[in-house]
């Protein structure tokens, strides 16, 4: 068994994880095939009815993540093009289009293809050729058996002085070290890598990507009811207590901004 990320094959155990000793990345082991990644993901619409009910909440977060693009890293939305890879309902692709790029999506599921296709949007199950300004992957890079490949993918596709903007769990987060196997990034067969900032900075560096920042993303504005609801999803033997609860807290439309996922963000420039 060899490390995803740089090769090596000497690794420590976490839990029934295996954690590279060079790099810090953490993976299955052994790792499946792409074949059987390809087996985890379902073709109904209805496994993304938990993301859809949380439209609003995802607009809100992905309308403030364009504007940290603009703001921050000197982007110019004019002719700018960008490319959102896992797109899913568009959400992203809607703030970017209003914001005035022009926004095209890719996504492995056809229903997710399907839906932002009847939304107006250019989105592909392939990836383009052409070339982008600005590409984000949110919560994308830990479903990758070969994340090298996929930011190389990323990296050639960018112009030059461009973008990349990814999210995802970090392996390394205060929640993850307390909550041990209950860790809600444990609970998606589809995740085959677990990251942190020493590995996440490996992965870019070595994909060519200078001007690399990492740091704790922001929360998102779900409601108070939002914590017991899917509490109740990944805590099933609670979840007779959990629902009414979450149920009861809906009809008083109290918010709680959290970052559910521990996420990390990151930038880097090609």
């Amino acid at each position: 068994m060899r490390c995803v990320l740089c090769g090596n094959t000497r690794f420590s155990r976490i839990h029934s994880l295996g954690k590279c000793t060079t790099c810090g990345l953490v993976q299955v082991v052994p790792m499946p095939s792409e074949k059987e990644i390809q087996k985890l993901y379902h073709e109904d619409i209805e496994h993304f009815a938990p993301y859809i009910a949380q439209i609003p909440v995802h607009r809100e977060y992905f309308r403030k993540k364009i504007k940290e693009i603009n703001t921050q890293y000197a982007i110019r939305n004019t002719q700018c093009h960008l490319l959102d890879i896992g797109c899913a309902m568009g959400i992203l692709l809607k703030e970017a289009k209003k914001a005035g790029y022009k926004a095209q999506g890719v996504d492995i599921s056809a229903d997710a293809v399907a839906y932002c296709r009847k939304k107006g949007f250019s989105v592909s199950q392939r990836w383009p050729t052409s070339k982008f300004d600005v590409i984000t992957a949110f919560e994308i890079i830990e479903h990758e058996r070969d994340p090298k490949r996929m930011m190389s993918r990323v990296y050639k596709l960018l112009n030059k002085g461009g973008l990349a903007f990814l999210t995802t769990p970090n392996h390394d987060s205060f929640w993850r070290k307390i909550m041990g196997t209950w860790w809600v990034g444990y609970h998606h067969p589809e995740h085959v890598t677990f990251w942190d900032p020493q590995s996440l900075t490996y992965l870019l560096k070595t994909s060519g990507f200078r001007n690399i920042k990492i740091q704790r993303d922001s929360p998102r504005p779900f409601p108070l009811s939002f914590v017991f609801t899917r509490g109740a999803d990944y805590m099933p033997w609670a979840a007779r207590i959990l629902k009414p609860i979450g149920k009861l807290l809906d009809r008083f439309h109290l918010k709680n901004p959290i970052n559910p996922w521990d996420d990390l963000i990151m930038y880097g420039r090609k």
